[in-house]
C-alpha cells in the first residue's frame, strides 16, 4: 500500500533561512530608485515592503545600506510589496 506525503509547508520548502533586515534599503526599477524598506532576507530573495509594486517578472536592483547591492527579478506580488529573488548568475556566485 502507498502512502502519499503531505506536501511541505512553505516554510520547510524554502531553500534558505530568512532573516530580519534593519538597513535601510533602495530599490532600482522602472529607471529610478526608490526608498524601500526589507520584511525579511535570504541568500536567495528578500520581501520588499513598499507601495510602489513594479510588474511581476521585471528587473530590480535592490540596495541595502552597510550590506550589499543585488540584482534580482519580481516573483510575486504580496499585501505589502513584492518577493524579489535574487539573480544568481554563474559570474555572481561565490
Amino acid at each position: 500500500m502507498h502512502v502519499q506525503q503531505a506536501e511541505p509547508s512553505g516554510r520547510e520548502r524554502r531553500q534558505y533561512d530568512r532573516y530580519p533586515c534593519p538597513h535601510q534599503a533602495q530599490a532600482f526599477y522602472a529607471s529610478q530608485w526608490r526608498d524601500c524598506a526589507v520584511g525579511d532576507i535570504s541568500a536567495g530573495g528578500a520581501n520588499i515592503l513598499t507601495q510602489e509594486r513594479p510588474a511581476v517578472g521585471d528587473q530590480v536592483t535592490l540596495f541595502v545600506e552597510d550590506v550589499a547591492e543585488m540584482p534580482g527579478v519580481v516573483v510575486r506580488h504580496t499585501g505589502d510589496g513584492f518577493a524579489l529573488r535574487f539573480d544568481l548568475s554563474p559570474l555572481t556566485r561565490h
